[in-house]
């Protein structure tokens, strides 16, 4: 098995259905392929999956968050590479080819991602970059090219909305660390690669396409999320004080986003 493809499934049942099509229709000649789709509600996925008979399905009943979604079907992947996707993404050709491709040109690549597009063609903002830290959280936005690079790139973070990475390196790693319920855990994945010699990359010559926003509507609540993690990530990665002081520094923000967004 050289590929598996895990997408978490959580209010976007009707863009799944278009993913997994994008999948099978873009599947490189002669691959070997596992496709697992992780259910995050109550509800069970299976007669969503009827038009995917070879799509094997892990009910987590309940929203049990990405990371742990994830790390959930990785104990199922039997692919030498695992490619996390949102369902509201969709395949573009050889980007799957493309991926795979980087792998094999050198061991020491660990993760990789292609660049996202959306509905207008124009590459997303914020789907990769450079390392995180107290002043580049809390500061302007250090890194935004759109995308206008020729050749692979090597930045410190990849989103785990579409993020390849080694099968045996997830598995070294535990897989995501589970107290980020959504958010940044992408981001901390790919700094434990790196701490352990890895490169991750991002590959322009791959593209997937991203609706983006389909599956929480709540803003209020993606931002608590959001904040609960960026502490976590701090607090992790660079000690308790630097948490708190983001935490004063960004204050008027929480107000702004918690409290009074619609």
């Amino acid at each position: 098995m050289l590929l598996t493809i895990q997408i978490v499934n959580y209010n976007s049942r009707e863009n799944l259905a278009k993913c997994l099509d994008s999948v099978y229709e873009n599947i490189p000649s002669g691959s070997s392929l596992q496709v697992i789709v992780i259910n995050n509600e109550s509800e069970s996925i299976g007669d969503n999956l009827n038009s995917f008979p070879d799509v094997e399905a892990i009910e987590g009943k309940e929203n049990l968050g990405f990371g742990r979604a994830h790390n959930l079907g990785a104990r199922k992947a039997r692919g030498k590479y695992i490619l996390f996707l949102n369902p509201d993404t969709r395949i573009l050709p050889d980007s799957i080819a493309e991926l795979v491709r980087v792998f094999d040109s050198d061991e020491k690549i660990g993760v990789a991602g292609p660049l996202l597009v959306g509905e207008s063609g124009d590459v997303e903002e914020e789907h990769y970059g450079f390392r995180k830290t107290l002043f580049s959280l809390v500061g302007s936005k250090l890194f935004r090219n759109g995308g206008k690079f020729a050749k692979l790139m090597e930045v410190d973070w990849i989103s785990g909305g579409a993020m390849m990475i080694r099968k045996d390196l997830f598995s070294e790693m535990g897989g995501f660390d589970e107290k980020f319920f959504m958010y940044f855990e992408d981001v901390d994945l790919c700094l434990q690669a790196k701490k352990r010699g890895y490169r991750v990359v991002v590959d322009p010559k791959a593209r997937i396409f991203h609706k983006g926003g389909q599956s929480f509507s709540d803003e209020r609540l993606k931002k608590k999320y959001y904040y609960a993690s960026q502490d976590y990530y701090i607090r992790k990665n660079f000690g308790s004080w630097q948490a708190g002081l983001v935490k004063i520094l960004r204050f008027p923000f929480y107000v702004k986003n918690v409290y009074f967004s619609k």
